[in-house]
């Protein structure tokens, strides 16, 4: 859906907050012994609120699903009970769609087994030494499910091309060469990070210093419930932008990177720490100790910054990004951690122009103020955006922001509507339709 880990989040906490669904700060994937009677009823109510799900056999085979040893705090994320009986079509799309997606995984988790028959073949000609595989899908099992959710979204997902059926072959057969031919290709490079892979690459790194501790909670670098937080902040503060689904490190980020020592760069130092947080429960190692060792490594760390030269103006002196011209007294405005503000905050008189990262007027739309938002409205005064969320509605619409700057403490925004952008029908969540732009 091209959601970012951040609205996935909060979809689900919206629907948790309305027992649509289950607690979703969980990194777990299975169920806990107690739940096992219940899933099945579970299982055919969802089947039978779906409407791709409704034709289908729908075997439950919970034993799949269940294992209390691989649940900490919070099993996996299910819908409720409480979904079965609402009226979906009536919540908004975001939500509608992740709640859609967490029902079809439940389903296809306890269905068969996908079964197929695989041969491999190795060829000689010539001195060389050839192979081939082919594949025959014998059941179909719980792909079924998969394959049916994936039919109802207007954005496929890429499916890996199936390796064909061979036809019947004996050992020691021979075959004519029907042609051969030389193709000359090129490897390409790995790909850039997404939102899921480099979620992904979170929860995993460094592994294998986490698999020599024991009896430890968290692995890899930080929790279900930080990581996405933790992504949108690299984010604001300019380490990394988005482009298209991708996630690139900025030129900030990239300096930022080079001047880092080693030490902080390397997720082995996370399963440290973990290591001797254990040793602090477990009464091996006292608190006053851990702070100790905490501070002795901050004391080199800025002891080693001593000479150390920064090439780019990303991190030097102000350390701060041009975004624009302050429209009140010319100066340049620059990106701080909270806001957008003048240059010009300490002269005299001071200039009080900020655009403020956390205002309102944005967030209650649910969108960023960021560095390029805030460049177009320095430059243009004005910007256009999609996906801005209604709150009195629920649904998502397009419109232009106009910044309104009369030189109080802050800065106010309006809406423009194009009466010629084209309207269609929405129902929002207490299931009225509205126009949406």
């Amino acid at each position: 859906f091209d959601y970012t880990a951040q609205q996935t989040l909060d979809y689900l906490q919206a629907l948790y907050e309305k027992r649509l669904a289950t607690y979703p700060r969980t990194d777990s994937r299975y169920l806990t012994e107690d739940m096992a009677s219940g899933l099945p009823s579970l299982c055919q109510s969802m089947a039978a609120a779906l409407p791709f799900a409704a034709d289908l056999p729908l075997p439950v085979n919970a034993a799949q699903v269940i294992d209390n040893s691989k649940v900490t705090d919070h099993h996996a994320i299910l819908p409720t009970a409480e979904a079965a009986k609402t009226d979906l079509s009536a919540l908004p799309s975001g939500e509608k769609n992740i709640l859609f997606l967490v029902a079809a995984r439940l389903l296809c988790a306890v269905g068969e087994a996908h079964t197929y028959a695989e041969t491999a073949v190795t060829l000689e000609c010539g001195g060389s030494v050839f192979s081939a595989k082919g594949r025959t899908e014998t059941a179909a099992g719980w792909t079924a499910m998969e394959q049916a959710f994936h039919a109802t979204l207007k954005k496929k997902p890429k499916q890996s091309e199936p390796s064909p059926p061979l036809p019947a072959l004996t050992e020691g057969q021979k075959l004519t060469a029907e042609g051969a031919s030389v193709k000359e290709g090129a490897t390409s490079p790995p790909a850039h990070f997404t939102e899921d892979t480099l979620l992904s690459a979170m929860e995993h790194a460094s592994a294998e210093d986490f698999a020599k501790l024991e009896d430890i909670e968290r692995k890899g670098l930080g929790t279900p419930a930080t990581r996405a937080g933790v992504i949108e902040k690299l984010v604001r503060s300019g380490f990394v932008e988005r482009k298209k689904k991708q996630l690139l490190p900025t030129e900030k980020g990239t300096e930022l990177i080079r001047v880092m020592p080693d030490a902080l760069k390397s997720a082995k130092l996370t399963a440290e720490w973990e290591e001797r947080l254990g040793a602090v429960e477990r009464g091996e190692l006292s608190p006053e100790d851990f702070m100790a060792g905490i501070s002795a490594m901050l004391t080199k760390l800025i002891k080693g910054y001593n000479g150390v030269t920064v090439a780019s103006a990303a991190l030097s002196a102000s350390g701060r990004t041009v975004i624009g011209i302050c429209p009140r007294c010319g100066k340049k405005v620059v990106e701080g951690k909270k806001s957008f503000f003048c240059e010009g905050w300490n002269a005299t008189p001071p200039c009080g122009f900020a655009l403020w990262k956390n205002d309102r007027f944005f967030t209650g739309k649910r969108k960023e103020l960021t560095r390029k938002v805030a460049a177009a409205l320095l430059k243009n005064g004005h910007v256009a955006m999609t996906g801005l969320f209604s709150e009195k509605k629920g649904v998502l619409y397009d419109a232009t922001v106009v910044m309104e700057d009369t030189g109080e403490k802050f800065v106010r925004f309006k809406l423009e509507f194009d009466n010629n952008t084209p309207k269609r029908k929405e129902t929002d969540a207490y299931g009225k339709e509205h126009e949406r732009i």
